[in-house]
Order: structure tokens, then sequence, then C-alpha cells
């Protein structure tokens, strides 16, 4: 009897959400690439994984919604830049969550944030099966990334606080959602680098019938509070490890006719570090290759044992100020004969996925002092790259 009478609420349920939602299509969602990045060097790596929040609802792109908010929350609190990345299902239930992670690359993921719970507190999902999802889950992002990695989960939301259930039957999931939370704390105490984050009343301030960027910016400030210290301290013990290159093929919309599509950013980094030659250099299946120019080449710059190849495996900015005094550049052809590089900044390109697939660098005859070199900028203007890459394959 008791079978029967939770089916019966649950049909009434998920009658009652299908209503609720049926004017979803129409409320206002980031569009573009789902990721967001604030200003900085030695950039954090942040993965926003989930629904609720985590997908928008009510601004029109992610720099106003939670990844941006973050991104520059964190930077704030950490001197460092950020790039955020989300891989988000409005009406994704938690154990469909896994299936978002195919394809994507955590190893170099600094902190995961999780948010979930929302529409399984709706739906009346059994809280054994949640437990049991919850746990596989955090025990795969575990195995996934570093041993640095946090993994921080969300506390859900209170299911009135969101305008379209906020009725009798609200209160139902509300209900169920502080039973499914209880089980998320208890998952979350089993394994070491999981973090649960309850909400404060603040954070979840709607302040009319969508979200708009005040309200991120409350959730990008929370949850930034909780993390920098976290982060500060991975940054400390690892932040200076190289980074294993990866061998990926380049996107083929990237093969042939788009060069003129990355010369108005290699025209501003050539005039902003007012530098001889910039170039865009992509890492492919055959090696490493000048994609885009501005100013001469000479010998290519994209060579194995030349300084592009030293960016891909870095984890920052390259920075040489006099190529003549470094023991690692004196003597190539590159720096003996044309273009006679002396002076060379790169910053690493990457795929939406994480993995570096080239560089964007700027370099000169004439040597300079690697302190006047604006990294924020180079990291800016390859983000502009990368910007473009994405457009290109959109």
């Amino acid at each position: 009897m008791q079978g029967l009478r939770r089916l019966l609420v649950v049909g009434i349920m998920r009658a009652w959400v299908k209503l609720a939602l049926q004017d979803s299509a129409s409320v206002p969602r980031p569009t573009g690439p789902p990721q967001a990045h604030s200003p900085g060097t030695n950039s954090d790596r942040v993965l926003i994984l989930g629904g609720g929040p985590a997908s928008g609802w009510g601004v029109t792109s992610h720099d106003l919604a939670l990844p941006g908010s973050l991104a520059r929350a964190l930077s704030t609190r950490t001197g460092r830049g950020t790039d955020v990345s989300l891989v988000a299902d409005p009406f994704g239930l938690l154990d469909e969550l896994p299936n978002l992670l195919i394809g994507q690359d955590l190893s170099r993921i600094n902190a995961v944030v999780v948010f979930v719970g929302v529409n399984d507190a709706v739906n009346l999902t059994a809280e054994k099966a949640w437990e049991r999802n919850m746990g596989l889950l955090l025990r795969a992002l575990e195995r996934e990334t570093s041993n640095e990695t946090s993994v921080y989960v969300m506390d859900i939301q209170p299911i009135r606080s969101i305008p379209v259930f906020d009725s009798l039957l609200g209160s139902i999931a509300n209900a169920h959602a502080r039973r499914l939370t209880a089980r998320t704390e208890r998952v979350c105490r089993s394994i070491l680098r999981a973090v649960y984050l309850p909400l404060t009343e603040n954070t979840i301030l709607v302040s009319g019938r969508y979200r708009n960027s005040s309200d991120y910016r409350l959730w990008g400030e929370f949850l930034a509070c909780e993390m920098a210290a976290r982060l500060d301290l991975a940054h400390d013990r690892h932040g200076s490890n190289m980074v294993s290159p990866v061998q990926i093929t380049a996107p083929p919309e990237v093969e042939a006719g788009v060069e003129s599509h990355f010369d108005p950013v290699l025209a501003l980094a050539q005039q902003s570090f007012g530098t001889e030659s910039a170039a865009f250099v992509l890492r492919d299946h055959s090696g490493l290759r000048v994609v885009a120019s501005a100013g001469p080449t000479g010998v290519n710059p994209a060579r194995s044992d030349s300084m592009s190849a030293t960016v891909v495996i870095q984890p920052g900015a390259l920075v040489v100020g006099d190529t003549e005094t470094d023991e690692r550049f004196r003597g190539k052809p590159y720096v003996t004969g044309p273009p006679f590089m002396r002076f060379f900044a790169g910053f690493p390109i990457e795929s939406p996925s994480g993995e570096r697939i080239g560089i964007l660098c700027v370099f000169d005859p004439k040597p300079r002092s690697r302190a006047d070199t604006d990294i924020v900028l180079l990291r800016q203007l390859a983000l502009m790259i990368q910007h473009e890459l994405q457009a290109i394959r959109s």
C-alpha cells in the first residue's frame, strides 16, 4: 500500500513539474561557449557541473551567470587568473551527471563545483538511489582529478525559493530535498576531497521571477569565500609543476582558409607589445605549425626545438627577455638567423576541454626587460584566440 501511495505522489509531482516548466523555453539562458575567464596569471581552473544555478536561468551570457561571477570573485581573493568551465544540463538528474563528463579531461582541473538536487527533489528521486549515485559521482571525480583537487557539493536550494515551484507541492519537494541533503552530507564525510557546502540565506536571493546578475554575483562570492584558501594552498604546493603535453589533432575547421580570422588579434598583440612579429602556433598530429602571423617569422617558430614547443609544456607564460643570455635558446637558428629572435613571450592556447593545442607568441629582434612584459594582457589575447577558435567551430 505504501508503494502504491508513493507511485501516486510521484506521478502527481512529475505532472506538476511538467506544468511548472512548460514556459521554460522562454526563460533567458546563456548562449555561447560555456566558460568564463578573469584576468591574471597562474590561473586556477574550475569546473562547474550540474544544473540549477549552474544553468544560468535569467541571464543571457555566461559572463553574467555563475561562471563569470565565480571567476571574478576568485581572482579578487587569490590574485590569480581564473578559468571556469561549465558542463550543465538544466533539467538533469544526479544519475545523469556522469554522462556529461564523457570526453572531459579533468586531470588539470583545480576545483569542481557540483550543483544538483532540485530536479531530483521535485521528481522525488528515491533516497537510497540518490545516496548511491552521489557516491558513484564523487568517487569518479576523485579518480579523474589530481590529489590536490577539491570537489564542492552545493546544498540543494530551498525549492520554494524558486518562483515556479513556490506552491504547496513545492513544500513536499522541499521536505524531500532536506532528506536528500542528509544523504549528501553522509557521502561527503566518507570521501576525502569532497566538501559539502550548506547554503546561507543571502546566497539564495531571487529578486524577481528569474535570477539576475546580482543573484549570480552572490553565488560567486559565496563559493569563492569557501574555495580560495584551498586553491591558495594547492597553488603554493604545486603551482610550478610542469604539465604533460597532450597529442591531439587540430580541429578540421582550422586546417585551411581561416587564417584571416586571427589577423585582428595578432595585429593587436603586435601593436600592444610593440614587437616586430606575433604568431598563432597550433599543435596538431604533425607537430607545431604557424596558422597565422603578423610581421616576419623567418625560420619556422613552430619547430620542435623552438620556444613555442617549450610553451606548450609550461603551466603558464614563457617570457625570455634576451635569448642570447638564455642557455636553452642561444645558438638556435631563429636566434642567430632570421627573424633574429632576441625577445620572446608566449602564452598557451587550450581547447574547451583543457588540452594544450597551441600558443600565441610575440617576438622581436631587440631584447627587453622581462619585468616590463604584461603577462595578463598576453593571456587575454590568447583567450581571444581561443574564443575565435570556438566561434569558428560553432
